[in-house]
């Protein structure tokens, strides 16, 4: 369980929740979201998109191979 700050989003769906916080769905089953995008909403249409968002949000300063390739192992979990 998330809040929307640690997570980077608005706090719109949380706010509906007992908690106000985002569940986030396992890694495991990642696949499941490649159709009607990621998130609660899906405001995320693919990984590389969800990636991006983790790289500006978290300052991680990805280059374009490493999220291209921690794209592919996401894909592989």
């Amino acid at each position: 369980m998330h809040t929307p700050a640690e997570i980077g989003i608005d706090d719109f769906q949380a706010n509906r929740s007992p908690d106000e916080r985002y569940r986030t769905s396992p890694l495991k089953g990642l696949w499941t979201h490649q159709t009607g995008g990621f998130y609660h909403d899906g405001r995320f249409a693919t990984l590389l998109d969800v990636v991006n968002h983790y790289n500006s949000f978290g300052g991680l300063n990805l280059t374009d191979r490493e999220k291209r390739e921690l794209v592919e192992y996401l894909k592989s979990l």
